[in-house]
C-alpha cells in the first residue's frame, strides 16, 4: 500500500522540479524530502527519478504515480470536507422513527426549524410505535426516535441508550358536543364514571397506561366498548357518541367540530416523550439539532395550547 504522504511529497517534487523547491512548498528539509522520496521508491518497487545533470527528473513511473497522485490527493480532500461538513450537520441524511400521534400533530415544526439549522441534511422520517421504533434504533434503521417512554412515567430505562425528554404530554377528556358536561371547563373524571369510554389499541403497554391510571385512582371499572385504531378515530367514535376517551394533547393540535376537549380537575394524567438514540449518535450534530429543534418547538406549543 503506498503511502498517501509519500504520494503528496512525489507530486510536489514534480511539480516544482527539484527537491529543495518542493521542501520549501511542503515546510520539509530537503533531507526529509530525499528519504520520502526513498522510501516510496520501495513501496513501488521501482525508481521514481534519475538524475539529470546536477538535478532530477521524473521516470515514466514516477510520472504516472505523480498524476494518479494529484487524483487521489483530491478525492481525499472531497473525503475530508465531506466530513466536516457531516459533522457540523450540513449534509448527509437523518433517519427517524416518530410516534405517529407526533407525525401528525407537532413535527411538522420542529422539521421545520431543523431545517432552518441544518438545510443540506435530508430526512428519512416513519411513523412507528413505540415497540417498532425501539427495534429500528436497536439495529441501526433509525438513528433517532421519537417515542413514549415505556414502563412507568417516572423512570428512565436504563438499557444502554440514550434518551433526552421532549415534553410531558398532557391527556385531555374528549366528550361529544351534545355531552351534559361540555358546558364545564374542568371536568371530574369521576363524573364520568358511568360513561362508557372508548380506548385506543395502537399502544396499549405506554400510551394508555396513564388512562388506566386515571381510572383506578378515581375509583371505578369504565365500561369499555370502542377501540379505535389511533387517536383520529377515537375521536369520531366519541363524536358519535359512542363514548368518551382520554387523548393526549399532542394529538389533539386537530379536533373536530362535533366534539369538546376538557381539562381534567386536578393533577393531569400525561405520557412522557423522549428522543432516543443510542450512545455512538448522541453527540452527533444532527440528532442534536433534532432533539433541540424538538424541545424548542413541541413544549411550548404544548403549554400554550
Amino acid at each position: 500500500m503506498l503511502d498517501v504522504r509519500r504520494l503528496r511529497v512525489l507530486k510536489t517534487v514534480v511539480e516544482c522540479g527539484s527537491v529543495t523547491a518542493a521542501a520549501h512548498a511542503l515546510s520539509y528539509t530537503p533531507s526529509a524530502v530525499s528519504q520520502q522520496l526513498s522510501a516510496l521508491e520501495r513501496e513501488a518497487g521501482t525508481p521514481l527519478f534519475e538524475k539529470a545533470g546536477r538535478g532530477l527528473r521524473p521516470t515514466a513511473a514516477g510520472t504516472l504515480l505523480a498524476e494518479h497522485a494529484g487524483g487521489v490527493l483530491a478525492r481525499l480532500e472531497e473525503a475530508e470536507q465531506a466530513l466536516v461538513s457531516l459533522r457540523a450537520g450540513q449534509a448527509g441524511q437523518l433517519s427517524m422513527v416518530v410516534l405517529p400521534s407526533a407525525l401528525s400533530g407537532l413535527l411538522p415544526a420542529a422539521v421545520g426549524e431543523f431545517r432552518r439549522r441544518c438545510p443540506q441534511v435530508s430526512l428519512d422520517l416513519r411513523p412507528g410505535e413505540a415497540d417498532d421504533a425501539f427495534a429500528a434504533l436497536r439495529s441501526g434503521v433509525a438513528d433517532l426516535i421519537v417515542a413514549v417512554q415505556p414502563g412507568s412515567a417516572r423512570e428512565v430505562p436504563d438499557d444502554g441508550l440514550t434518551y433526552v425528554h421532549v415534553v410531558d404530554d398532557c391527556y385531555k377528556v374528549v366528550l361529544p358536543k351534545a355531552h351534559r358536561l361540555a358546558n364545564r371547563r374542568l371536568i371530574d373524571v369521576a363524573d364520568l364514571a358511568e360513561e362508557d369510554w372508548v380506548t385506543t389499541s395502537s399502544c396499549p403497554g405506554y400510551c394508555q397506561l396513564p388512562v388506566y391510571e386515571t381510572w383506578e385512582a378515581a375509583g371505578f371499572t369504565p365500561r369499555t366498548g370502542m377501540d379505535a385504531d389511533d387517536f383520529p378515530a377515537a375521536q369520531g367514535y366519541v363524536a358519535a357518541g359512542l363514548g368518551v376517551a382520554l387523548i393526549p394533547r399532542i394529538a389533539l393540535t386537530s379536533v373536530r367540530d362535533d366534539v369538546v376537549v376538557r381539562r381534567l380537575r386536578g393533577d393531569e394524567p400525561f405520557r412522557r416523550i423522549f428522543a432516543v438514540t443510542r450512545p455512538a449518535l448522541a453527540g452527533d450534530t444532527r440528532v442534536r439539532h433534532m432533539v433541540e429543534s424538538l424541545q424548542s418547538v413541541v413544549a411550548p406549543r404544548l403549554a400554550t395550547a
